[in-house]
């Protein structure tokens, strides 16, 4: 957790202890927060932002404008890891709706 993210959480009255219970609940309703959709939205985005840093990265490293081949490496293993994880949480979502079809009424 980084400093900013520190002062961020004790400005808006949460403790950085691990314990769930001081954990703020979300709220339900109208205009509270983002909703699943945007959530989702943006994940996605961060996916393709990291999936295109690293394209960029190992295009800077072919045409020699990059040097460090240990920074490429990780930025594909970050495009990689997080695709892999969108693809894990959409598996999930699928089995889910797919359980809630099977339930009767």
């Amino acid at each position: 957790m980084t400093l900013s993210e520190l002062q961020r959480m004790r400005s808006a009255g949460i403790s950085g202890s691990d314990d769930p219970r001081s954990l703020p609940r979300p709220r339900m309703g109208a205009g509270h927060g983002a909703g699943f959709t945007e959530t989702l939205k943006e994940a996605i985005e961060s996916v393709d932002g990291a999936q295109k840093e690293a394209g960029e990265q190992m295009t800077a490293f072919i045409s020699g404008e990059q040097e460090n081949v240990h920074e490429v490496m990780i930025a594909m293993n970050q495009a990689q890891l997080s695709f892999q994880l969108m693809t894990e949480v959409r598996n999930k979502m699928l089995d889910t709706y797919q359980e809630l079809m099977r339930m009767q009424v």
